[in-house]
């Protein structure tokens, strides 16, 4: 008798063990190894997204040091791991597969600029899909439907129900799990063929039910932090859908292997318990119709079926997160309102951000004008002219974001404005919408009162091909006394491309400042002569690692160019 309370003690341990082990992994483990990342790795430090030059930078980085063939070879693995485990019934090698594919949730807890630095090492295991495109995840945005509904609940009574949200995933997660592993471990120290006291009543796979449910914690939990830089915010939206679908599939594996080893035992406890969670029968026989339509059975029967199930599933929840966060539920939303009523949307809004003494509010407030597109242009040109700076700069910001060919005018016109944020962000807008009609009025900018406007305005001219106009300009001022001209110019004389321009990048290469060489670098790739890969040989021993990094990659790319060793 007194092992007894002995033995349900330690399983009461154990239990907690894996689930404080769980809990770790969600609070602190991620900051713990996001710090050591960040000093062990070195990473270049930047937003890669941020502008074409950091986009080269990045893919300088990425060669130098194999990082695209370790991300696909990671990537291949971890679809070979959930592909073995469906193909030949090992179910741990497809759990663990899902639990790859759920890393790149956690690598959005780095607190890092670089999309690959600290933790987010681990978005080299997606690295495949982020080739494609950084939105690519947006493609698993469905997953926030849940959120979203239960935030209009709370709002509807006034309340912020994001937190609650994030504990009730989290919190009920953890629990659901302990209490699961509890009664799994309860079931074989008593030698019970099948588990099926506790939460095994209301769930016949109750561990996978709370990591879902945690994991959606976890994920919820990205959402609270505002993402200043894009390469920040890479979303996660895919890769948990992606597991929990692994997840679900492992499930209905385990299903049919406890049919085969148990027979009618369990038959008779699957009929009275829900796969897993309880949901109404008229849900249920929703979410069996596919698998009815195709093999005429409530459940998949095999492996292979399984597989069909969850990938139909799969691109069905991919189709829907297209269709209502891509834009198509707007657009019929759109339709079915009025002209007229978005008209006095757009009014009311412009009204609003005049009124409104709060920054940050008049802020999104814009957002939202800007977000019913063309139509809003001619707000947004209005709001330009406003007699309040703040309103000016608002305007200008919104049409940087959502550059209209119909702004041109009102851009070009915007360039005088007194203020200098209008003046910049209505020169990048330009640049943007390639106005090559904008080159004179942004080259009078050159003679602007402020800095960076000059600096600017010689980086908006190349990017429009007035090579004429800026050639000389940015040649004279790259050897200017401020370190971020010096970059900026050298970085111009790249993307013009002006050979005549090589001794003044060439010397930049023995800049005091390292910035200015590395952008010397990317300057001598991009003009790309004989005589510019001359030049670069020294750089490859450069103090500074970048430099190198850059040097050395552009040597052996402008080799290959020309067929040299």
């Amino acid at each position: 008798m007194k092992e007894r309370p002995l033995l349900a003690a330690g399983l009461v341990v154990l239990a907690g063990v894996f689930t404080i082990g769980l809990t770790f992994a969600t609070v602190e483990l991620p900051y713990v190894i996001n710090d050591f990342l960040d000093s062990a790795v070195r990473n270049p430090g930047f937003d890669s997204q941020a502008n074409a030059l950091n986009l080269l930078k990045t893919e300088l980085y990425i060669s130098h040091y194999r990082l695209r063939l370790i991300g696909y070879a990671c990537f291949g693995l971890t679809v070979l791991l959930v592909v073995a485990g469906f193909a030949t019934r090992r179910h741990g090698a497809a759990a663990v597969g899902a639990l790859a594919l759920m890393l790149p949730v956690f690598a959005q807890f780095a607190a890092v600029m670089f999309f690959l630095a600290g933790l987010g090492l681990l978005n080299l295991l997606w690295l495949p899909v982020l080739d494609i495109s950084f939105r690519v995840q947006e493609l698993g945005a469905v997953i926030r439907a849940p959120y979203q509904l239960w935030r209009w609940l709370f709002r509807l009574v006034g309340a912020n129900g994001y937190w609650p949200a994030v504990y009730l995933c989290i919190g009920g997660g953890l629990l659901i799990f302990f209490l699961g592993t509890l009664a799994w471990l309860r079931g074989r120290a008593r030698k019970e063929e099948v588990a099926s006291a506790w939460v095994y009543r209301f769930s016949r796979h109750p561990q996978y039910v709370g990591w879902i449910l945690w994991s959606y914690g976890a994920f919820l939990l990205l959402l609270q932090a505002r993402y200043p830089k894009r390469s920040w915010g890479i979303q996660a939206d895919l890769s948990w859908l992606l597991a929990t679908m692994v997840i679900v599939g492992v499930a209905m594996l385990e299903e049919l292997e406890m049919r085969r080893r148990h027979g009618a035992a369990y038959e008779e406890y699957a009929r009275r318990t829900p796969f897993l969670v309880p949901l109404p029968r008229a849900v249920r026989r929703i979410f069996a119709l596919p698998c009815r339509l195709l093999f005429r059975r409530e459940a998949p029967g095999r492996r292979r079926e399984v597989a069909a199930i969850v990938s139909l599933y799969t691109v069905l929840l991919i189709a829907a997160s297209a269709f209502f966060y891509g834009g198509g539920w707007a657009a019929i939303a759109g339709g079915l309102t009025s002209a007229e009523a978005r008209q006095s949307r757009m009014e009311e809004l412009v009204r609003r951000i005049r009124e409104r003494p709060d920054a940050r509010a008049a802020y999104f407030l814009t957002a939202r004008l800007a977000g019913f597109g063309e139509p809003a242009v001619d707000h947004l040109v209005r709001m330009l002219l406003d007699e309040r700076v703040a309103v000016r700069d608002l305007a200008a910001e919104a049409l940087e974001d959502r550059a209209s060919a119909r702004a041109i005018p009102a851009l070009i016109a915007a360039l005088g404005d007194p203020s200098e944020n209008v003046r910049s962000r209505s020169q990048h807008a330009l640049v943007r919408l390639d106005a090559r009609e904008a080159a004179e009025p942004i080259a009078r900018l050159l003679g602007d009162r402020v800095p960076f406007i000059r600096t600017g305005a010689v980086g908006a001219l190349a990017a429009l091909g007035a090579t004429a106009l800026v050639a000389d300009t940015a040649i004279a001022w790259s050897a200017a006394p401020e370190r971020w001209v010096r970059a900026e110019c050298v970085t111009t004389l790249g993307v013009l491309r002006v050979e005549r321009a090589l001794p003044a990048v060439a010397a930049r290469l023995h800049d005091d400042e390292p910035e200015v060489r590395q952008a010397a670098v990317i300057a001598l790739l991009r003009i790309g002569t004989a005589a510019a890969r001359e030049a670069l040989r020294p750089a490859a021993s450069d103090p500074d690692w970048q430099v190198r990094v850059y040097a050395t990659e552009a040597l052996r790319r402008l080799g290959r160019a020309e067929g040299a060793p």
